[in-house]
């Protein structure tokens, strides 16, 4: 199977995926062994990457204040924009809320526009298997490290052990 035309996924693959991958990210400390193995054979493959530069800039939002009849004073708020850039352009399998990327032996999951927030923390996990049996691993969860000086931030972040599997899921 090359890479430029991976497996396309069918409508109920795909929603078998998305039930899947709510199971995964649940709040609990431990996730269901069978429902990774089965996401494991479900989402396809592509080609790993050595490295991978994701840049975002943010711009800053808007404030205006000001005096409203029959409201008193009221301050009107903008969000910024964020514009991200990665060197890696191949497009992510997107499935339901979530934007998966399969390389062997990891399945990256991130929520649907986790870039455009400020602290990615909490925002994507991976899950980590073994190559050759299919077996899960362990999940690890984004945590984010902000340095700023001279107002400009630098963030980066990595991916803390989460949870483990467990049988009979």
């Amino acid at each position: 199977m090359s890479e430029a035309s991976p497996r396309p996924l069918s409508l109920a693959d795909r929603l078998e995926a998305n039930a899947i991958l709510d199971r995964l990210v649940a709040e609990e400390p431990t996730f269901p062994d069978e429902d990774a193995r089965r996401l494991i054979a479900l989402v396809p493959v592509r080609k790993a990457r050595r490295l991978t530069l994701n840049l975002g800039l943010q711009r800053p939002g808007t404030k205006s204040r000001g005096h409203a009849a029959g409201h008193g004073d009221v301050e009107l708020e903008e969000p910024g924009e964020t514009t991200t850039w990665s060197s890696d352009s191949r497009p992510v399998l997107r499935i339901g809320g979530y934007e998966v990327t399969h390389v062997p032996g990891t399945i990256e999951i991130a929520l649907l526009w986790s870039e455009t927030r400020l602290d990615r923390s909490g925002q994507s996990c991976t899950l980590s298997y073994d190559i050759v049996t299919g077996t899960p691993r362990e999940m690890r969860i984004a945590r984010q490290a902000t340095i700023g000086f001279f107002g400009l931030h630098v963030a980066t972040v990595r991916y803390v052990p989460w949870k483990t599997p467990r049988a009979g899921g």
